[in-house]
């Protein structure tokens, strides 16, 4: 919950911040807590394939719906992995824009799309 309240609060800044730099810092603040998010996720899962709970697993495969038949384990470490990406190449894009390839700026303008979009969703609620 405290992870869910802080994503509000920096939302709320990201959607106010205009200065690119301090923008980027705060998406990367904010996909670190969406990392902390997964990873909790991820044990609670582990947890409850060993413990045999179908209920929890349940509810954590709703919420890592996929198309593709994969373990909730694996759905949720897909989305550490990718959490991750985006971390790098935004921590470069604030470090070293300049050096940064064409695909990685594309790639940075996609991910400040995907984190508004989430920081309009989060300050909805």
């Amino acid at each position: 919950m405290q992870l869910e309240s802080s994503k509000k609060e920096i939302s709320t800044e990201i959607l106010l911040a205009r200065e690119e730099r301090k923008r980027l810092a705060l998406i990367y603040n904010f996909l670190s807590y969406d990392l902390s998010k997964h990873e909790l996720l991820e044990q609670a899962a582990v947890i409850a394939l060993t413990n045999r709970e179908k209920l929890v697993l349940d509810h954590l495969n709703r919420l890592y719906y996929t198309v593709e038949e994969q373990e909730t384990v694996e759905k949720i470490r897909h989305e550490i992995k990718c959490t991750q990406r985006f971390m790098k190449v935004v921590n470069r894009a604030k470090d070293e824009k300049a050096a940064l390839t064409f695909s990685e700026r594309r790639m940075v303008q996609e991910i400040i799309k995907f984190v508004v979009a989430q920081a309009r969703l989060y300050n909805q609620v």
